[in-house]
């Protein structure tokens, strides 16, 4: 890449999509040096809004394509591993717990790399293929190193991501896929305290869990979640049978052995300093960190219409441990 323009561009990124004239464009935002620590992105966002290079009444827009072109030659940490889930298990305190080691770089659910992936649903001018290769370059603006000491990138993937699999392994040959999950119940508890994006019907396209019209429109958002999940579990079934780069890991099991089963996947070892902070971290709330944490689950009885996703988590649970 050009010097002069590596250097106009390093603290800028692409962070959404905007449509002109019927094309679709990205729009960039600057960011400084400004570390990616937030629970998630969108919050990482809005503290970069505030920005004064963002207040200028003149917004960067280019073209998508710009960003092969201008990603290449980039000084960036490699990715380590994706971690998908299946919502509320979690994936948000993993992702806190990685972001405590400085050499790590944790993206977690960045709304620009959603929208790549779901874009050939909103524009079919634009292919897999092509969403997949603007992908890997968005990645490289997003693992860009800032202070030099970072080495790694752990991507936490939006849930629905997982059926986005074979387009992301394509993307990502070679880098170990994190698959995260927990006690089905437990995740309808959760989600009948604050819905999710995925959790109600129309949010997301119904195309990307392949639901028909009836299932789409289902108007019990406790039956609509649970189909979503069994979509997430046959998901979840199927790479981990077939696809000798992933670690299974059980909410269960606690944040101790999952943790070091990630370092025996990625060859990252942390140090006995960072396991006790690591350790301490999980003693509190991950979308509040300065508040402890407590279990809010008060599981009675298991209702009729989770039957059969149960079976798929005791199905997952029984493939994991083999």
């Amino acid at each position: 890449m050009n010097t002069i323009l590596q250097d106009s561009i390093q603290h800028w990124l692409p962070w959404k999509m905007v449509n002109q004239s019927s094309n679709t464009l990205c729009e960039w935002l600057y960011t400084g040096n400004k570390s990616f620590t937030e629970p998630f992105f969108d919050d990482t966002i809005s503290v970069c809004r505030r920005l004064p290079e963002n207040s200028k009444p003149f917004k960067v827009v280019t073209d998508l394509q710009v960003m092969e072109d201008w990603s290449a030659g980039m000084d960036i940490a490699e990715p380590a591993a994706i971690i998908f889930h299946i919502s509320r298990c979690g994936s948000t305190l993993l992702s806190q717990l990685l972001a405590l080691d400085d050499t790590n770089i944790v993206l977690s659910e960045v709304p620009f790399f959603d929208a790549l992936l779901r874009l050939p649903l909103k524009d079919p001018s634009f292919t897999t293929k092509v969403s997949g290769d603007l992908l890997k370059a968005a990645v490289k603006y997003y693992s860009r190193k800032k202070t030099g000491n970072e080495k790694h990138v752990f991507i936490k993937a939006d849930s629905w991501h997982l059926h986005f699999y074979s387009q992301l392994r394509s993307v990502f040959p070679g880098v170990p896929f994190i698959l995260l999950y927990r006690n089905p119940q437990e995740v309808i508890l959760s989600q009948q305290r604050q819905r999710g994006m995925h959790s109600v019907p129309g949010i997301i396209e119904p195309a990307v869990f392949g639901f028909s019209n009836e299932q789409s429109g289902q108007p019990n958002l406790d039956l609509y979640m649970t189909a979503v999940l069994e979509g997430y579990f046959k998901k979840m079934i199927e790479i981990s049978a077939n696809d000798p780069l992933t670690l299974t890991v059980d909410y269960a099991e606690g944040f101790g052995i999952i943790i070091n089963q990630i370092q025996a996947l990625t060859g990252i070892c942390f140090s006995a300093e960072m396991e006790n902070q690591l350790l301490e971290r999980t003693r509190y709330h991950a979308k509040k960190p300065y508040e402890l944490f407590k279990e809010e689950n008060n599981i009675v009885e298991t209702p009729d219409y989770l039957t059969s996703v149960f079976a798929l988590y005791r199905q997952l649970s029984k493939l994991r441990k083999r």
